[in-house]
């Protein structure tokens, strides 16, 4: 009977602990950054709380004439999913004050595949009912990296800086589809790398060899000439020295966010034979079969 109060005791020892120290990082990551949000340019930049310096800016979609609340007030919760007004739906929800979320672009249903193109489209303008709507990519920063209790003032007295990326405009022939920005492996919006044909061969060995020329890049959204210069090597091909290397290539698209990696291995052949050593290993393998000894 003592061992099992003792183990209950251990328990909620350990739980009360874990809440503690829980609520002690969410303190510490609500006090990381500040979150301005600009109603008439729709932009949102996050600041680090104590240099001031800038961390990540966002397009965004406020309430129509000015709907969403001003002021300045610290996020209440956080929500993966959450029902919105008129039975549609948000990703990544951050409450700021009473009804105001940050969050995605609405969906039809919690189904990655059914949000609104047409609503998706409006982000950079005033759209929403009061709510800051984001792209999924931004919306999910905010509710991974900002801790509850983070300060968030919104208005208009403070310039905003514009994301280095830019808006995005999705198809509308069907009224759903995915978010291009959703991290989610499933998304159609992801680049791909694929291997050139050439790359398949040994590659002659002293040979020049630019691991780069050996990929081709592709994306819905970006073109291949300017989705190349985003791709990163890791990893060498010494063509004086036959083997095999592993190059890996990591590219992130520029207007999406979204990051694919894939590694490939180059086979460098074997020096081929002067026609010196040639000769030589000729003539040796002559005098050994002559002096051999007869059996």
């Amino acid at each position: 009977m003592k061992t099992k109060r003792h183990t209950m005791v251990l328990i909620v020892m350990l739980f009360v602990a874990a809440f503690f120290c829980g609520n002690k990082m969410e303190a510490q990551a609500a006090g990381n950054y500040t979150i301005y949000v600009n109603r008439k340019t729709n932009l949102v930049n996050v600041v680090n709380s104590r240099t001031g310096k800038l961390v990540r800016a966002m397009y965004c979609s406020t309430g129509k004439g000015y709907s969403t609340i001003g002021g300045t007030f610290h996020t209440v919760s956080k929500m993966r999913w959450h029902a919105l007004n008129h039975g549609v739906w948000g990703q990544y929800c951050t409450r700021i004050y009473g009804p105001y979320l940050f969050h995605s672009v609405w969906y039809y249903s919690t189904n990655k595949t059914q949000v609104s193109t047409a609503e998706y489209n409006k982000l950079g303008s005033q759209a929403s009912a009061g709510c800051v709507r984001l792209a999924v990519v931004d919306a999910k920063w905010i509710y991974d990296h900002c801790g509850v209790g983070t300060k968030v003032v919104i208005g208009e007295a403070k310039k905003l800086k514009t994301p280095t990326r830019r808006l995005l405009k999705i198809s509308t022939k069907s009224r759903t589809g995915w978010d291009p920005t959703d991290p989610d492996p499933a998304n159609p919006y992801y680049p791909k790398i694929t291997m050139k044909k050439a790359a398949a061969r040994p590659i002659e060995f002293g040979s020049k060899f630019k691991p780069i020329k050996m990929i081709k890049v592709k994306s819905p959204l970006t073109p291949s000439e300017t989705l190349i210069k985003y791709v990163k090597v890791k990893g060498k091909v010494n063509t004086k020295k036959a083997g095999r290397y592993k190059v890996t290539y990591t590219l992130t698209d520029p207007r999406t966010y979204l990051t694919v990696k894939k590694q490939y291995t180059f086979t460098v052949k074997k020096a081929a034979l002067s026609d010196t050593e040639e000769s030589t290993d000729s003539t040796e393998s002559t005098e050994q079969t002559v002096s051999a000894p007869i059996q």
